[in-house]
């Protein structure tokens, strides 16, 4: 018999977290499970792809600290068997008002990034700061790599019999759906050039500088490159390929709507990440059967490569080392049945198994 789980988050627009909220929605709908995602501010493209069977709960705020009060009237009423909130500020308004309504419900909080990656500011070592003292009172915790759950353990007061290790679900038959698509883009439809590819958010994390030096140094005058996304680095990354005298091998598509269709047809994926919570975009890549390369960072691509059985890991800056290994995969690439057997590792069937054992087998 299915039982009710509340995923709170705050809003459904289009990120690495909402795409996780979205997969396991997914994945417990089909496992018979009442669920509700309960927003901050239900807004967001992703909110049209939430399966029809999951109601969606508006609380109608501009600000996580503001539904401290919303979201525990919505406990008082609803009283779902489970409370699964994502990241810090949501876990720590989660905690107080799962607190302030007394009832029974687990509260089951969940860290995407590593907690120490994200202290930016003083507003940031404060969250942090409160982060400390409420995740103590929550049922338990969910860590999505290996790097991120000993991170949370040395930064809350949580015992690790309180932290279960879940890694991120994708929908596979989702991605092979889009992945099939047709792409217009000149390079990927001409088999006189091979593609190497990248997606983000154009901001240092993401180590783009890194990888356009390295594609600089690979010697193939028919290599192109593609980097998907936009952001405040977009500009200084074009000068980047300018100054290189590769401008005109290197070109910014900005975000498309089907990513998986452009990852699907190129020929190396490339992660070039300074750090990461878990690198979900590697996983996409495999499952769209394209062959991968990624930094060693912190953390999740380790895992996700299996220390490199999947694809090479060099590490974090290394421009020579991640030329060599975009050089290697692209001399001996690995069959696209053994990248998409690795991808069914995270499939949404069995993350969400191993979801539902957190959610109402754990201590």
């Amino acid at each position: 018999m299915g039982r009710s789980i509340s995923i709170y988050l705050t809003s459904m627009d289009v990120g690495g977290v909402q795409r996780v909220a979205l997969n396991l929605c997914t994945g417990l709908v089909e496992k018979g499970h009442d669920i509700e995602v309960v927003l901050v501010n239900a807004e967001g493209e992703l909110l049209n792809e939430l399966p029809e069977e999951v109601s969606v709960i508006d609380l109608g705020e501009d600000r996580v600290a503001t539904t401290v009060f919303p979201l525990r009237r919505y406990l008082n009423r609803k009283n779902p068997d489970v409370l699964y909130a994502m990241m810090t500020e949501i876990n720590i308004i989660a905690t107080i008002a799962h607190r302030l309504s007394r009832v029974d419900s687990r509260l089951i909080l969940s860290e995407h990034n590593m907690p120490t990656n994200s202290i930016d500011s003083k507003k940031d070592l404060a969250v942090m700061k409160l982060a400390t003292l409420t995740y103590s009172l929550a049922d338990h915790a969910v860590a999505v790599s290996n790097g991120v759950y000993e991170d949370l353990l040395n930064v809350s007061r949580l015992s690790e019999s309180k932290i279960s290790q879940v890694h991120n679900p994708i929908n596979i038959n989702r991605i092979r759906t889009d992945a099939s698509e047709q792409v217009s883009h000149r390079w990927l439809n001409n088999d006189d050039y091979n593609v190497v590819i990248s997606a983000g958010r154009h901001v240092p994390q993401k180590g783009f500088d890194t990888l356009i030096e390295s594609f600089s140094r690979v010697k193939d005058e028919n290599l192109r490159l593609l980097i998907l996304g936009k952001g405040d680095e977009t500009e200084s990354l074009k000068e980047i390929a300018t100054n290189l005298g590769i401008k005109d091998r290197v070109e910014f598509p900005g975000f498309v709507e089907n990513p998986f269709a452009y990852i699907s047809r190129a020929d190396v994926f490339v992660l070039s990440s300074q750090y990461e919570g878990f690198g979900m975009v590697l996983v996409e890549a495999l499952a769209c059967g394209c062959a991968v390369v990624s930094t060693n960072c912190p953390s999740g691509p380790e895992e996700i490569l299996k220390g490199g059985e999947y694809g090479p890991l060099v590490p974090v800056g290394a421009v020579d080392e991640l030329t060599s290994g975009i050089e290697r995969v692209l001399d001996s690439p690995p069959t696209s049945d053994e990248l998409e057997s690795r991808a069914r590792d995270f499939a949404v069937n069995k993350i969400a198994s191993e979801y539902e054992d957190v959610f109402f087998n754990t201590m």
